[in-house]
């Protein structure tokens, strides 16, 4: 997931475009999204998206903080665990038909406890 902010406080904090940061929200919930610049964004201002606000606990106009987070490592091996109404019915292979696609060269942080959506069949 992304994080997009204007370009002013990216360079207060020495943020570039693809960095990785650590997004603290509500009830000491925290994720880790990586940087993007929006110009049409108001300084003081960030976009997420509707699921990564879920996984901090935060509504439109909630207040987080943003960390830089430059040493995450890569993992060896995740465990993803599909919510048991969004399967039923799907047959095959759920890491062939959507975890690998989702994840395939490209660079997806994740942290443990989040929630994220993977659609069928991505490129």
């Amino acid at each position: 997931s992304i994080i997009a902010l204007f370009e002013a406080p990216m360079d207060s904090i020495q943020l570039f475009r693809g960095d990785t940061v650590l997004v603290r929200g509500k009830k000491r919930k925290e994720t880790v999204l990586i940087v993007l610049a929006d110009e049409e964004l108001d300084d003081g201002s960030a976009r997420i998206n509707r699921v990564v606000r879920h996984n901090l606990r935060v509504k439109h106009g909630d207040m987080i903080t943003i960390h830089p987070c430059p040493d995450i490592k890569y993992a060896k091996r995740i465990a993803v665990l599909p919510i048991a109404d969004t399967v039923e019915g799907i047959t095959g292979s759920l890491f062939d038909v959507f975890l690998a696609p989702y994840f395939r060269e490209a660079y997806r942080p994740v942290r443990q406890g989040d929630l994220f959506i993977v659609r069928g069949g991505m490129r």
